[in-house]
């Protein structure tokens, strides 16, 4: 599957994409928001704007694959609670084809606006707000600029406005059990996401529309995220506008940086491979250090051993890593030679990224091989290879791998060859 180029007006917003590429319950990936505490209670960052504001706008610029399902945006208590007021997925894409803006209260729905949605790129904008003179709480609806709907009650304050009961809130999965088109259980985006933008007010119709035109409207704007906000020198991923509220996120992604030209004939994942391994194999610790599940490192992970997102910072960092493998950091390579054998986790398909910083001899080359390992035989046998003949990053893509063992080895080629800050790095569920 490939991905087409964007709308001209988010490349207007935004030049980077980010790759938040995930299918669901094999390759979850998602980002914990920000919390602040009021009158002594830990809220999510949708929650802290909207409590201190009485007001909140989201926007969120993404593209749905084919059959894409999953929440873009959620808040929950932890892990969640099955009765009232434990969970709300705020926008989602349901099993029924819709895209949901949703919320409740205590005692019923509070709206629940929808809109069929197709493969694609899209803008959607959800806003809730609290109309003092009636004692009126209301939720709006967008999508691509157009205006879809509004739901109002009187009854009672909906959950987004409910000091401390939502302490969690997550882009890219929601609880979704029991929400109309909603699935049993955790639900993740199984797309990309490339703009967001969190509004301490509600937008007007000329506000949204000029989004979606690829203006950047600032009046109000309380944390915005985007591939600008990736920082390379920490590995975080933060909101853009300064403020009490916004603290850096826990879970970042990997920022792949577009030119418009890369556009023309779609983004495969071929090419996002090639991008991450420019942008990742060449730092000591690569992404490592970031929170990692069952599933993958490349993925970003979020999910415990029960099945439920990781909360505990520390818990996740002191967690063992799980299908990284490091074979060679800032090594210097003149000869050829191997890695051990490393055996493979649950997953067959793996990316191998390598990364050159200096290189020196006379028509030089360093070629690196993925084989799968015998145990029996003893023997290796190649299955992909790259080269490098200059200072830079190369890829490999190895799917299906029919053992359940593997090593790398290389080759250096030319007169005098040597090659310096040498990363070789295995991601494996790619």
């Amino acid at each position: 599957m490939s991905i087409p180029p964007p709308p001209p007006a988010l490349l207007k917003l935004t030049r980077k994409a980010v790759s938040l590429l995930g299918n669901n319950t094999n390759k979850p990936i998602v980002w914990q928001l920000p919390q602040c505490i009021i009158n002594g209670q830990y809220n999510n960052l949708l929650n802290c704007i909207a409590i201190q504001n009485n007001a909140i706008s989201v926007v969120v610029w993404f593209y749905l694959p084919p059959n894409g399902t999953g929440a873009l945006l959620s808040f929950q208590q932890y892990p969640y609670l099955t009765g009232p007021g434990g969970y709300d997925s705020l926008i989602y894409v349901g099993t029924d084809g819709y895209l949901h803006a949703y919320d409740s209260f205590a005692n019923g729905v509070l709206g629940n606006i929808s809109a069929p949605i197709s493969p694609g790129w899209h803008m959607a904008v959800v806003e809730e707000y609290h109309i003092s003179s009636t004692n009126t709480w209301c939720i709006a609806f967008y999508v691509d600029g157009s205006f879809i709907g509004r739901s109002c009650q009187t009854n009672a304050p909906t959950q987004i406005f409910e000091n401390g009961a939502f302490p969690y809130g997550y882009i890219g999965v929601g609880y979704t059990h029991g929400l109309p088109g909603g699935g049993s259980g955790w639900s993740f985006f199984n797309g990309v996401f490339a703009y967001i933008a969190l509004y301490s007010r509600v937008l007007g119709n000329s506000d949204v529309m000029s989004i979606y035109q690829g203006n950047r409207v600032t009046n109000g704007l309380v944390a915005e995220y985007s591939g600008d906000t990736y920082s390379t020198s920490n590995g975080v991923w933060v909101d853009d506008v300064g403020n009490n509220n916004a603290k850096p996120m826990q879970y970042a992604p990997e920022v792949i940086d577009f030119i418009t030209t890369e556009f023309t004939s779609g983004i495969n994942y071929d090419l996002l491979a090639q991008k991450i391994a420019e942008k990742i194999s060449g730092k000591p610790i690569s992404i490592a250090n970031l929170p990692i599940n069952q599933y993958g490192n490349l993925n970003i992970g979020v999910l415990d051993s029960a099945g439920y997102p990781y909360i505990d910072i520390n818990a996740i960092n002191n967690s063992p890593l799980k299908n990284w493998f490091k074979v060679l950091s800032n090594a210097s390579i003149t000869s050829n030679g191997s890695s051990s054998n490393y055996s493979t986790g649950p997953y067959k398909n793996f990316l191998v990224t390598v990364y050159v910083g200096s290189v020196s001899g006379t028509s030089p080359s360093l070629t690196v091989y993925f084989n799968a390992y015998d145990s029996n035989s003893g023997q290796s046998i190649p299955l992909a290879s790259a080269t490098l003949t200059s200072a830079g990053a190369t890829y490999m893509l190895v799917q299906d791998f029919p053992g359940n063992y593997f090593n790398i080895s290389w080759v250096v080629g030319g007169t005098s060859p040597s090659f310096g800050s040498v990363f070789i790095s295995v991601y494996e569920s790619w």
